[in-house]
């Protein structure tokens, strides 16, 4: 009888660990992988904004490249270029970022809802193929999806 409540403890912390471990994923919690963020992201949501992709004249994407920590892409009509930095685990902001000069007639929002958000942006996380971009008070000003 011992036994066998010393098992059924044994499972129950294990479960009881391992759903505070999702959980604190799921929160921006755990730990991100730096190797996580190299790669191109589709825009989501920027601002509380769902981005709609049909009829954007560029795809609303931003690539992360580890050398010389550069960040390049599109909201939907012109081109962004510029740099980031990771000071830790979670923590990153972009440095002034340019864009071409455009004009499309639709859908521009993306673009000035962006920049709108990036100087703000203080937090980063990746939980099961989102990436999110946060403020430091931990609001979500960014959301972006695996390509």
């Amino acid at each position: 009888m011992h036994k066998l409540f010393s098992i059924s403890i044994a499972i129950a912390t294990t479960a009881l660990m391992a759903a505070c471990s999702n959980a604190n994923k799921a929160t921006g919690g755990g730990a991100n992988n730096e190797a996580d963020l190299y790669k191109t992201w589709r825009f989501v949501e920027i601002d509380g904004l769902p981005v709609d992709t049909a009829g954007l004249r560029t795809p609303a994407e931003l690539t992360f490249e580890k050398t010389d920590s550069r960040v390049f892409g599109s909201a939907g009509c012109n081109r962004i270029t510029g740099g980031f930095k990771l000071e830790a685990p979670n923590k990153l902001s972009f440095t002034p970022l340019a864009a071409t000069k455009m004009m499309c007639m639709e859908k521009m929002e993306y673009e000035s809802k962006f920049f709108g958000v990036t100087d703000k942006i203080k937090t980063w996380s990746v939980v099961d193929g989102v990436l999110t971009l946060g403020a430091e008070d931990g609001k979500t000003l960014v959301r972006l999806m695996a390509k």
